[in-house]
């Protein structure tokens, strides 16, 4: 079943909602989907971005850009899980224009401030792909992204035993309110 959805007199079906990432490496260019007042998931990922360079000895500091930009680019955050070597929001955003600057810039201020990056000091490339985005547009992914991101959490926290066995317990509740909707 394709489900389709109305937007900006375009058509768009659930797989061209989601951009960046590795999906589209080696192909032509296409226009990143965004959809105002909907809620998205963004991922931004760094293979090196271990040891000294992890994203948990940065937390204060992408908090504090998060913080920064987010404001002043009006983008409403809803969650954030650090993982280390990546980092997952759930964002929504009423203007595409702040939206577009907002992925543009934080990314480029976390890399900058991480590496130590400036005129003379390059330090190469930091992020492995384009940033992810995905726009969620029923309350089935909503809620699956909410059960993704907490199973991170326990991830970090326990390990990732404790996330097989929290994801294994969420994927039959979820199953169960799929059957009770049909």
């Amino acid at each position: 079943m394709q489900l389709t959805l109305l937007s900006n007199k375009k058509l768009k079906t659930f797989e061209s909602l989601k951009h960046g990432g590795g999906l589209r490496k080696n192909k032509r260019k296409i226009k990143r989907p965004l959809i105002p007042n909907k809620i998205t998931h963004v991922v931004f990922k760094s293979s090196i971005a271990k040891n000294h360079l992890s994203f948990y000895k940065h937390k204060n500091l992408i908090l504090k850009l998060l913080r920064d930009r987010s404001k002043r680019f009006n983008i409403e955050i809803l969650d954030f899980v650090n993982m280390g070597n990546h980092l997952h929001l759930k964002l929504r955003s009423k203007n595409l224009a702040n939206l577009k600057n907002f992925l543009r810039t934080f990314p480029a201020l976390i890399a900058r401030k991480i590496t130590k990056a400036k005129k003379g000091f390059k330090f190469g490339k930091f992020w492995d792909h384009l940033v992810f985005t995905r726009v969620l547009i029923s309350s089935f992914e909503i809620l699956g992204l909410k059960g993704y991101f907490e199973a991170n959490r326990i991830q970090r926290q326990n390990g990732y035993e404790a996330r097989l066995d929290y994801l294994n317990g969420f994927n039959h509740y979820i199953l169960g309110l799929k059957k009770n909707t049909t």
